[in-house]
């Protein structure tokens, strides 16, 4: 009997000893903001305060965004774009109803058709809003992905610029319920368990930090003053030589052309956005001028001064003001004001913002 008795409870026994193991790595690593350190956790803290992420295991940059979104009030002014307007505050733009919605890789006509459906749904388009116009977002060979991370906002508004009204199932950015009797989930924070990892959020009241990038209470961040200073001027040089010798201009392989359903799709969008009185400014960010000279040099790279003619064009036929150029002559830019070869230092990313 006792035997019997042995062979049931061992088992269970056994069972919820796993369960603990999974369910406390699950918790303690949390490698997908799922379960302890959620998005909508760090909305919340978004409200109030700047915050870092003590972490190696890379989060969505856009689903932090979207969750801030849904708590935020409505701005006056927004910013829409990548990493390279990611230091446009509400303090440099003197604009105190004003939110940063860049994020990393995010100038492209399909992040663009999200956040504006997002911000669309919830009645929070701005009264201002500057987009960042980077010349990859009309190549529809840019390999450029993460757009998908807003799941399917932008289909809503593909078809709510069709005319049609989206049936939509907007997700939870909470608790993910359905990670905690994952498999692969327990492994991949076992993972990252053992190599040191965890996820992780903290607080603080400077306007960045030694080792983390620092996101503001106004959606712009700043990154760590050891990435800020981790190129020399020479470093940057040579980097930039890289990629123009290897061909690999970020966003910009076989790109050929504009492409004509992206092209049509980011017109519709605008024209959206102006019918609904949306204060709409175009911002071309400025490349290095080394690599800018090797663009207007290389015929491979052509489209880039094409896009500016374009985006020039259409700017004027809309009445659009448009800031800056992809030349940085007009911003007076030297190497050294880069702090690698795609990003402008916080001291002269005003200065780019000159009207055309």
């Amino acid at each position: 009997m006792t035997d019997k008795r042995n062979n049931v409870i061992k088992p269970i026994i056994f069972s919820l000893i796993a369960a603990g193991i999974i369910l406390s790595t699950d918790y303690y690593v949390d490698s997908y903001a799922s379960l302890r350190v959620t998005y909508d956790k760090i909305a919340q803290i978004a409200q109030e305060h700047n915050y870092y992420l003590g972490t190696e295991i890379p989060l969505s940059e856009r689903k932090a965004k979207w969750a801030r979104v849904n708590r935020m009030e409505r701005k006056h002014s927004m910013a829409l774009g990548s990493s390279r307007i990611q230091m446009l505050t509400s303090d440099n733009l003197a604009e105190d109803s004003f939110y940063n919605m860049c994020v990393s890789g995010g100038s492209s006509v399909n992040d663009y058709l999200a956040e504006i459906y997002i911000l669309y749904s919830q009645e929070k388009l701005p009264n201002k809003l500057l987009m960042e116009i980077s010349p990859p977002m009309f190549n529809a060979h840019s390999n450029e992905i993460r757009w998908k991370e807003w799941r399917d906002n932008a289909v809503y508004m593909r078809q709510l610029l069709e005319g049609s009204i989206p049936e939509e199932k907007q997700p939870g950015l909470g608790i993910q319920w359905k990670d905690l009797v994952s498999p692969s989930y327990f492994q991949y924070n076992f993972q990252n368990l053992k190599a040191g990892k965890r996820v992780w959020i903290g607080t603080t009241d400077e306007f960045d930090t030694p080792l983390y990038m620092t996101v503001h209470k106004d959606g712009s961040y700043m990154y760590g003053k050891d990435y800020q200073y981790h190129y020399s001027e020479d470093e940057i040089l040579q980097e930039t030589e890289t990629i123009c010798r290897n061909r690999t201009l970020y966003g910009c392989g076989g790109y050929t052309e504009i492409d004509e359903n992206l092209q049509e799709t980011f017109e519709e969008l605008i024209q959206f956005l102006l019918d609904h009185q949306v204060e709409v400014s175009f911002y071309l960010p400025p490349y290095s001028r080394p690599m800018y000279d090797f663009i207007c040099k290389d015929g491979e790279y052509q489209i880039i001064t094409e896009v500016e003619a374009y985006i020039l064009d259409y700017g004027k036929q809309k009445e659009i003001k448009i800031l800056g150029s992809y030349d940085p002559d007009g911003s007076d830019l030297e190497t050294e004001d880069f702090y690698d070869p795609y990003h402008i230092r916080i001291e002269k990313i005003m200065d780019t913002l000159w009207r055309r």
